[in-house]
């Protein structure tokens, strides 16, 4: 069978053309799990009944820190929901009695991230804290020709925090990115490494790059495996 023609494009290149379609968007509506960090500029909705019934508004300031009616202020900086509804009940405990205490996100506080490497678009950016390494890497317009898709390291200080893969994604739907950014983390994306050409008879004719992968049966999984027409001899 003939060759269908055409350049091979690189596995993965195309993912990152568009981008989100909402770069300048913050998301307003994802949920925040109780395990979220709480920062500077994020706002909390906090519900309280028993001694006192009232729903107040607070933003953390820059000290980290909330104003409580009759308890002052109380720091929550770098706690988690669960551990800052526990500190907030504690600290109103002391001043109204069968008091209970509920929090929510009502407002997310942008983070500055950096982004470098063989990235498109490298430098710094403010995203949602509830951002990814792989939605900065999209605000930076993705990878260059030269830049990896199976290595994406995320730094914090001199700290590697997670190496992704990212054909886990584009392949397979699996997402290995679940931890949000904090300020100040920085997102690598080295040159990428060997890469290998699979055309003819597979479902996925592309560039791949290695990762790991040693035999042919590993590359040809990467390309979707082979049609029904292929000659295997």
């Amino acid at each position: 069978i003939p060759s269908a023609g055409g350049t091979l494009r690189r596995f993965g290149s195309d993912a990152f053309i568009l981008g989100t379609g909402n770069a300048n968007e913050l998301p307003i509506d994802i949920p925040a799990g109780p395990d979220y960090v709480l920062g500077p500029g994020d706002g909390l909705v906090v519900n309280l009944w028993g001694g006192l019934s009232e729903r107040l508004n607070r933003t953390i300031d820059r000290q980290g820190q909330v104003d409580l009616p009759e308890a002052g202020t109380i720091t929550i900086n770098g706690m988690t929901i669960a551990q800052a509804q526990s500190a907030i009940q504690k600290a109103l405990g002391t001043q109204f009695q069968n008091e209970h205490v509920e929090i929510s996100l009502g407002r997310l506080r942008t983070v500055r991230v950096y982004v470098v490497g063989d990235v498109q678009r490298p430098g710094a950016y403010d995203v949602s804290s509830l951002s990814t390494p792989l939605s900065a890497l999209y605000a930076a317009g993705g990878p260059t020709s030269r830049g990896s898709l199976r290595v994406l390291r995320q730094y914090r200080g001199n700290k590697l925090v997670r190496q992704i893969d990212l054909y886990d994604f584009l392949l397979h739907g699996v997402r290995s990115d679940v931890g949000h950014l904090l300020p100040g983390d920085t997102i690598l994306v080295p040159p990428a490494g060997p890469q290998v050409t699979v055309e003819g008879m597979v479902h996925l004719p592309a560039i791949y790059e290695l990762n790991g992968e040693k035999t042919l049966n590993q590359v040809l999984d990467c390309a979707g495996g082979v049609l029904i027409t292929a000659g295997l001899k």
